[in-house]
């Protein structure tokens, strides 16, 4: 009689077992990331600092295109996929990374030096190192709903890079280790995963062929498409600027940072969703989404104003009093972080779920198209505030026309003229 009251209680103690578990993750992350950036600037200035934080959104965009979709809608795929299929799966998509590391990487190394100026070298391993954030399996752990998988094989090695860089320049190295030492920590983590999912025996190189590679690459097109959207939205913002107002560039550079870090902090939420969205019967799919989009635009909301609240206190403590963002930059953010997290659990979440990739793609490449112009326009005429101003524009461009497919597929699905999808992914053979 009392079992199912057990039971409910089992599950709720499971989700949020796994939401504390991608928790900790960008807790951790976030903690390092903070304590970075102040021994940074006191080692080299805000200068230096800036010219890092061009490198890392450039090396950031690389890495999305590296991953080629996969971390868009690999959790997906996977959540719905048997066991058995999961690692040959992997497989399949690090074989196709695999491919696009040199030619990416090293064209982001090259624009970052362009960019970078005063520290090329620094700036370019900097760049290389989240370029091959690409090829870690942290999308994978999420659609296993394995957040200490994560959390030991995707967060733990760059975090610790990082945490020993930063330590090394605190007493006294030279600024090449602090992306050095980051660099290690990606190659690590990603050998790690790949030893965890495929195991010693996984023969990921061994049996490589380039024709079914580039078939499983195919497969991708709407996948990577967001990729390059995501790009995009990581890497393009930041250059922009500092291009077209390179004085403003700390003052963006810090409040985007604080941007990311506030889109970090939704992400196991957005994590544990794609994991348990997609997973069940039609029906409960449904029912899912619709928690899923309720609940996640309430928490944009209010991630937009602590963002107002919190940002002017924190700018000045990372910078040590260097940067003082103006109110309106900060706004222009806020909104930015409102738009951005509504759009990934209306995107990321809702419509994979309900095989709408295609149109989400689309939709998300309109907002790229009208709002990085205004981006540069807004760097021009305002400098940083224009260009957040901007960001938010796109941002709400790109959201508008997802929450319409949304409701319009939901509808379709409950009359019965479709169905949602729940088969399972079966990989190219090869």
């Amino acid at each position: 009689m009392h079992r199912p009251l057990r039971n409910n209680r089992s599950g709720v103690t499971r989700h949020l077992g796994s939401m504390l578990g991608y928790g900790l993750s960008i807790l951790v992350s976030a903690a390092v990331t903070l304590l970075t950036i102040p021994i940074v600037i006191a080692h080299s200035g805000a200068a230096d600092w800036g010219s890092l934080a061009v490198s890392q959104a450039i090396g950031s965009g690389a890495g999305v295109l590296i991953g080629f979709g996969w971390g868009t809608t690999g959790p997906t795929e996977v959540a719905r996929a048997d066991p058995d299929v999961r690692r040959r799966f992997y497989v399949h998509s690090l074989r196709a990374r695999l491919v696009l590391v040199l030619p990416v990487a090293l064209a982001a190394v090259i624009v970052t030096v362009l960019a970078a100026g005063h520290i090329p070298l620094e700036a370019g391993i900097n760049a290389a190192g989240y370029s091959l954030t690409g090829l870690l399996a942290g999308w994978y752990f999420t659609g296993t709903a394995k957040p200490y998988s994560f959390l030991l094989f995707d967060t733990a090695p760059r975090v610790v890079g990082a945490a020993l860089g930063a330590a090394a320049l605190f007493f006294g190295a030279p600024l090449i280790v602090f992306p050095a030492l980051q660099l290690i920590g990606v190659i690590f983590g990603i050998l790690a995963s790949t030893l965890k999912i495929c195991g010693s025996q996984s023969r990921v190189l061994s049996e490589f062929r380039l024709r079914s590679t580039l078939e499983v690459l195919s497969s991708q097109s709407h996948g990577v498409l967001l990729a390059v959207v995501s790009a995009s939205y990581t890497a393009v913002p930041t250059s922009i600027v500092a291009f077209a107002a390179p004085a403003a560039l700390p003052a963006y550079a810090l409040v985007d940072k604080l941007l990311r870090f506030g889109t970090t902090a939704y992400a196991p939420i957005v994590q544990f969703l794609q994991g348990w969205v997609p997973a069940g019967k039609p029906f409960e799919v449904r029912h899912k989404i619709r928690l899923a989009f309720l609940g996640g635009s309430i928490l944009a909301g209010c991630g937009g104003g602590a963002f107002i609240v919190l940002a002017p206190e924190l700018s000045k403590t990372l910078s040590h009093g260097q940067v003082a963002p103006q109110a309106l930059l900060i706004v222009g953010f806020a909104l930015a972080l409102t738009f951005m997290v509504a759009s990934q659990i209306t995107g990321l979440v809702c419509l994979i779920a309900l095989n709408r990739t295609k149109q989400l793609a689309m939709y998300t490449s309109v907002g790229v198209v009208v709002g990085l112009p205004f981006v540069y326009v807004g760097a021009v005429v305002l400098g940083a505030a224009g260009a957040a101003w901007a960001l938010a524009f796109a941002e709400l461009v790109a959201l508008v026309p997802q929450i319409i497919l949304l409701r319009i597929s939901l509808r379709r699905v409950n009359s019965g003229r479709e169905e949602t999808a729940t088969a399972n992914f079966t990989p190219n053979k090869g």
